[in-house]
């Protein structure tokens, strides 16, 4: 435990520093923006989530407990999900030795910085709740049914924060269905089993269904939360060629492993050890994801399983060389983390070097907050704004909001304005709004792929005509935007 505290006490703040200078990201600001509305009399689905819901009620509650929405307390809430994360592995590998649960948070930290876990992603609390449903399974070879069920619990919770944590419940299905197979379960015990995780990945989602049907929104909470974002968005290999260079020292590491796994002793020591079946399963299963998008943070659920399995491989071959070693000498363990160090230094000079400065500098955001301050000169303390340029960052440093139910015009705006065409015209036609953000950039929204989309196209040309009849052009020489205020 003492080296988990010293190395707790390393990691934090270093991460915050690496955090605070990273920005929000272009997710984040989604999330607090709906987040925050929240305090403002706003309901949950009266702006079109991206997300699950329970990733906006969560950070409205911690952030209010952290300071508000302000840089220092955001970064501190992402710094505790990144611990959360990395405590969670501890708990997790600790069941095979404390050097594997050591190697195994070491690896899940170094993670945390590869995989946008230094933003505000909802994968941090998907793999919390994964990793602890593992350890609870797992801690005792899953003899107590109840932890079966506790199990179920934990993903379902996680699924309350994103739909991709389903992918949790088939690795768990397939590590019922597997212990059948191999003889370590009989048939009517699978079933309970099965049955078990089920009925309590069930339980949080039932809830969460029956409060927003008492509430009229359950119409809405079936769409964003299960509906869209299994069957809306479309798969692409857009940032593909990033993920292979930015993950390329766990990529290496693992094809590494999975060499060794292929030899004795250690393919024996894996048939024996079914909690590395489940690991790998869940690991397996999240990587479904990645068919959707190679965005590095969808790869964050299966890499804090990896990160088990590595902690696991490099435990047991020090074991073996300790067999014919008394003593490990300290050069072996510096030769072997300095190799993984050059690793992760290649890895970040290829794909982003100037995000080493992050380790090094503070930030300053001043340019960001009078860019804030023009918008609400220009809306007025209960103005409404529509924002097309850099929408999500300009909603949440100007604390305004738009008269449309939506913050951003990616894909699943497409989706919502394909039965609701007028919603642009609607807007400009509403004096409460005072300002809008349009023009500014080529693409004109952010779903490129359906800009000629006849209802899209049909929706930008009523914006042009609205804007051109009831507004007319300012410019901010602070934050170089065309800026549209009311006539």
């Amino acid at each position: 435990m003492t080296r988990l505290f010293l190395f707790l006490a390393l990691f934090c703040p270093v991460f915050f520093l690496f955090t605070y200078n990273s920005g929000y990201g272009y997710d984040a600001y989604e999330y607090l923006v709906i987040a925050r509305t929240l305090n403002k009399g706003y309901a949950l689905y009266d702006l079109i989530p991206s997300k699950s819901y329970l990733l906006y009620s969560t950070t409205n509650v911690l952030l209010s407990l952290l300071g508000g929405y302000n840089h220092s307390s955001v970064s501190a809430l992402i710094t505790l999900l990144a611990t959360g994360s990395v405590l969670s592995a501890w708990r997790a590998a600790r069941i095979f030795s404390e050097r594997a649960a050591l190697i195994t948070i070491v690896v899940t930290a170094a993670c945390c910085f590869f995989m946008e876990m230094n933003f505000l992603e909802p994968e941090s609390w998907i793999a919390i709740c994964g990793l602890n449903a593992f350890a609870l399974v797992v801690g005792n070879k899953g003899r107590s049914d109840w932890r079966w069920l506790g199990a179920g619990v934990l993903l379902g919770v996680a699924m309350c924060f994103k739909s991709v944590a389903a992918f949790y419940m088939v690795g768990f299905g397939a590590f019922i269905f597997v212990l059948w197979l191999t003889g370590r379960l009989t048939f009517w015990p699978m079933v309970g089993r099965g049955m078990l995780v089920l009925l309590g990945f069930a339980l949080p989602l039932l809830l969460s269904a029956f409060y927003f049907y008492s509430t009229n929104r359950l119409e809405a909470h079936l769409e964003w939360t299960y509906i869209y974002p299994f069957s809306g968005y479309p798969s692409h290999t857009i940032f593909l060629t990033k993920f292979l260079v930015k993950l390329s020292w766990l990529l290496l590491l693992l094809a590494v492993s999975f060499v060794l796994l292929l030899k004795q002793p250690y393919r024996s020591m894996y048939q024996q050890t079914p909690a590395l079946w489940l690991a790998l399963l869940l690991a397996g299963f999240s990587c479904t994801a990645m068919l959707k998008t190679q965005a590095s943070h969808y790869f964050f659920p299966a890499a804090v399983f990896f990160a088990i399995h590595l902690g696991f491989i490099a435990d047991r071959w020090f074991s073996q060389y300790e067999a014919h070693h008394p003593h490990v000498p300290y050069r072996l363990w510096l030769t072997g983390g300095g190799l993984v160090g050059v690793l992760l230094l290649v890895s970040s000079l290829l794909y982003r070097p100037t995000a080493l400065k992050r380790f090094v500098s503070i930030a300053d955001y001043t340019g960001e907050e009078q860019a804030g301050e023009f918008i609400r000169e220009q809306a007025g303390p209960i103005g409404k704004v529509l924002l097309f340029d850099n929408a999500m960052s300009l909603y949440y440093l100007s604390d305004r909001e738009p008269n449309v139910p939506f913050i951003n015009t990616e894909m699943q705006t497409t989706h919502y304005v394909d039965s609701h065409p007028d919603a642009y015209s609607r807007a400009l036609a509403d004096t409460s709004l005072k300002l809008v953000v349009f023009g500014n950039q080529s693409s004109i929204i952010d779903d490129s792929t359906a800009l000629t989309k006849p209802t899209n196209a049909y929706a930008i040309q009523q914006l042009r005509t609205g804007l051109q009849k009831n507004f007319i052009q300012i410019k901010n020489p602070r934050f170089p935007l065309v800026y549209w205020v009311r006539k």
